[in-house]
């Protein structure tokens, strides 16, 4: 601890001895906590000083912060390094290993394809050396860091990604990778609000590259402006169709899953068998291919190698399973690194379930078996892994390592010949391994069956969504899970908001409550429509009543009574112009009566709702309603000596009235995607099947039930398997609706049925099995909500439940 905090500028207080292993900025994915370093990163809605005393029961004793609590001194056994920034600490302790590291750094830069092309490049050489790369997409300011320091003593070459979204973080970046290569992959319009021009983009990017000894890119205007911004020592290496490039290449065949591609390098001449057709994996694997020229592999290896790439899978899955389980899927890498990360997200799913491990050999890692196993099952142990599935040689021959109930497989076909359905109950499963031993196969023996219409719901872009509305306010935030969480998913949403700390989740029947609490929601819960029948429940499980009526209020009273329960807290709801519920003006003298003797409830907060706050023309009625909201809420605050909290805004009230923010929010339907002000949200749910059949048929015919449609020309008419029964509504039927599919939106034809309905593709080369987005990134669910005369929340709920839902992340 003296050496960590000399490197990084800062005063120890020293506690008991600890050997620090890992670096962690989150405190819901510390796994071995008495090894590991806590950075107590601070942010706009984030303070890591706050998880300390919590980390410091879980056991861990070491942490670096800004601000030293008079309460830090009740922990006598942590270690304290006080900086004055703790994001700058980390990343100086970071520059140091780097540093000190022997490893060849390679960064990677641009707009696109840097996680596929650090992928590949890691595939084409790992067989020759120790090569380490940034775990996913670590490439922020926080995650370069914690990249850099994951590399060990015995890496040769360090694959580390740089990002940036704005102007003056590429510096940092720079200063802690020091790349001795370089790869300039793509520039495109991503994070370009954030920057006057292309060329200001661009100039940012290049800092990274002003320590290379070589940089590689494709030719054109990109690549000889960083020219400009390099010291005149540096090398480059560029690739192209340009007759001048360096690495002259020229596509000689455009095949079903494959690209030919004929490659000029000095003497050496050959073709390459790209095993994906499209233009991206094609400059991806040139960027890749070019390093492993430069290191002058032979033809021959890198034609073999470059064969044998596989898809990169950019996202996590976590998918329904048989029998109430849950899969974790993340099978597209294998190594130490890689797998401490699934295992910190597998910490996050639902509490109430076991977790189970499967997990295949390791694959090139040079550490040999005695060593990298027993840590293995040391790490599964600190992560309090149930059962523990190994597939695989070498992970067999080291089963002595591993808890007694673990189960040890050859191969994968040797799992799924032995292995039942029925082994598996109420679990999460985490299936991780090499692409070699094709745990798809795996994943899809456990994973639900059902149809191949999905609603894909993106985790990623409903954080991003979170971050926004948190950005606009100061209050405490509150999340309308109700309804299955609008249709995407109760315990996969309420475990994500759990995970990113949201204040309350808001239910509207108690059952929804008590199935989160069974899934292991712990943070608060208030049910908007509790019933007298559910008070028992509701107490049980410790569900925060809304309150919109006096007789209400005191059979609450009554019931807690009976369970002889003090100050259990309880939701007030004002009518302030809804005109639903909830205590008018000239009731609240009555409501104040109730409080005058000693109660078992206290208010937790006040509230009401306003009714239309996302239209401009009822703003003179909603500020009406906010003042009448502000003149009863002070009249019942008079009476009592304790803070309670005041709330009226929704999702369109958070973005527009930000003047009223009072001390909670309640955030909605903007958690999907859905802004009032035209804010750049990300859709977070896509609702998509796949094209199960094609039928050519003659000018003239008539398509579906009723004959409402005809076809206008030899058409190609494709039949999907998604009806009215889905949640597709009826009213899109007949080339009213339509669907995205292969780049272009084709009508719907015919009428939709109850299980089924059908497009008309013929302007498009789609086939069996190509995906059809009904509504998501392409075609919105607020231009669907338009088009039918609805709001969006009618067509999100409006998704059957028989339809399968998958959550990603990247």
């Amino acid at each position: 601890m003296n050496e960590i905090a000399e490197i990084i500028n800062g005063t120890l207080h020293s506690g008991i001895p600890v050997e620090i292993m890992e670096y962690s900025i989150d405190s819901r994915s510390v796994v071995t906590p008495e090894h590991t370093l806590f950075f107590a990163l601070t942010g706009n809605n984030h303070n890591g000083h706050d998880y300390i005393r919590t980390l410091y029961s879980d056991g861990m004793r070491a942490f670096v912060i800004s601000e030293f609590r008079e309460e830090f001194n009740q922990l006598t056994g942590a270690n304290f390094i006080v900086v004055e920034n703790v994001l700058t600490a980390l990343q100086q302790l970071a520059a140091h290993h780097r540093q000190h590291t022997q490893a060849e750094v390679i960064g990677i830069t641009g707009s696109n394809g840097k996680t596929v092309v650090k992928e590949w490049l890691y595939q084409l050489l790992v067989n020759d050396h120790a090569v380490y790369r940034s775990p996913r997409s670590y490439n922020s300011q926080v995650g370069v860091p914690l990249s850099l320091l994951g590399i060990d003593p015995k890496t040769e070459i360090a694959i580390i990604e740089a990002g940036i979204s704005l102007k003056g973080e590429m510096q940092h970046l720079q200063q802690m990778i020091q790349p001795t290569i370089g790869i300039f992959t793509h520039l495109g319009d991503a994070h370009g609000e954030n920057f006057a021009s292309k060329e200001e983009k661009l100039a940012e990017k290049a800092q990274l590259f002003t320590s290379c000894q070589w940089v590689i890119g494709q030719t054109g205007e990109a690549l000889e402006y960083i020219k400009t911004r390099v010291p005149s020592t540096t090398s480059f290496l560029l690739w192209g169709e340009d007759p001048k490039a360096d690495i002259h290449v020229k596509t000689m065949n455009i095949a079903l899953g494959h690209r030919e591609v004929q490659v000029t390098f000095g003497n050496k001449h050959f073709i390459l068998d790209i095993p994906f057709p499209d233009i991206a994996s094609y400059e991806n694997c040139m960027n890749a291919v070019s390093i492993l020229l430069l290191k002058q592999y032979s033809p021959n290896v890198i034609i073999s190698r470059v064969q044998q790439l596989s898809a990169i899978a950019m996202r996590m899955e976590i998918k329904d399973g048989i029998n109430n389980c849950t899969l974790v899927n993340d099978y597209y890498n294998s190594d130490p690194s890689s797998f401490q990360l699934a295992l910190n997200i597998l910490a996050t799913q639902d509490a109430s379930k076991e977790r189970v491990v499967i997990l295949s050999d390791f694959m090139d890692t040079g550490k040999s078996g005695d060593d990298l196993y027993p840590s293995i099952a040391e790490t599964l142990r600190q992560a309090n892994i149930s059962l523990f599935i190994g597939i695989g040689k070498h992970l067999s021959e080291h089963r002595h390592d591993f808890a007694a109930n673990s189960r040890f497989y050859e191969d994968t076909e040797h799992f799924l010949r032995q292995e039942e359905r029925d082994n598996f109950n109420n679990q999460i499963i985490l299936i991780k391994g090499a692409r070699a031993f094709q745990l798809e196969y795996i994943a899809g023996f456990l994973q639900k069956q059902s149809h191949s219409t999905i609603l894909e719901v993106d985790l990623d872009a409903m954080v991003h969504n979170l971050n926004h509305f948190r950005s606009l306010t100061d209050a405490h935030i509150a999340v309308m899970v109700k309804a299955f969480s609008y249709g995407s998913g109760s315990r996969e949403i309420a475990s994500l908001l759990q995970y990113h700390r949201v204040d309350y989740l808001m239910v509207a029947f108690a059952d929804e409550g008590i199935e989160l609490r069974a899934a292991g929601i712990t943070i608060p819960i208030a049910v908007m429509n509790p019933e007298r029948e559910a008070f028992d429940n509701m107490i049980m499980f410790n569900l925060e009543p809304e309150i919109y009526a006096l007789d209400i209020l005191e059979d609450f009273n009554q019931a807690l009574n009976k369970h002889g329960i003090k100050r259990f807290p309880v939701h007030i709801k004002l009518n302030t112009g809804m005109n639903r519920s909830g205590f008018d003006e000239q009731d609240i003298p009555q409501l104040l009566e109730f409080f005058e003797a000693e109660r078992s409830v206290y208010i937790r907060s006040i509230f009401s709702h306003l009714a239309g706050s996302d239209e401009a023309k009822h703003d003179d009625f909603t500020l009406k309603q906010i003042h009448l909201f502000e003149r009863m809420t002070e009249c019942i605050q008079s009476r009592f000596n304790y803070k309670i909290w005041r709330h009226i805004l929704n999702s369109a009230g958070i973005e527009r009235f930000p003047q009223y923010h009072f001390d909670l929010v309640r955030l909605g339907i903007g958690l999907h995607g859905i802004s009032a002000t035209n804010a750049q949200l990300q859709a977070v749910s896509s609702f998509k099947t796949y094209i199960s059949s094609i039928r050519n048929v003659p000018e003239g015919q008539s398509i579906g039930y009723g004959r409402k449609s005809y076809t206008t020309r030899p058409s190609r008419i494709a039949v999907i398997p998604v009806g009215y029964a889905d949640g597709l509504n009826r009213h899109l039927s007949n080339r009213v609706g339509n669907v995205f599919v292969k780049g272009k939106r084709v009508p719907i034809i015919g009428n939709i049925c109850m299980d089924t309905c059908m497009i008309d593709i013929t302007d498009t080369d789609a086939t069996t099995g190509d995906e059809v987005e009904i509504f998501g990134k392409h075609i919105p669910v607020t231009e669907l909500a338009e088009q039918l005369g609805t709001i969006p929340y009618e067509i999100l709920t409006g998704i059957s439940f028989r339809v399968k839902r998958v959550y990603y992340k990247e």
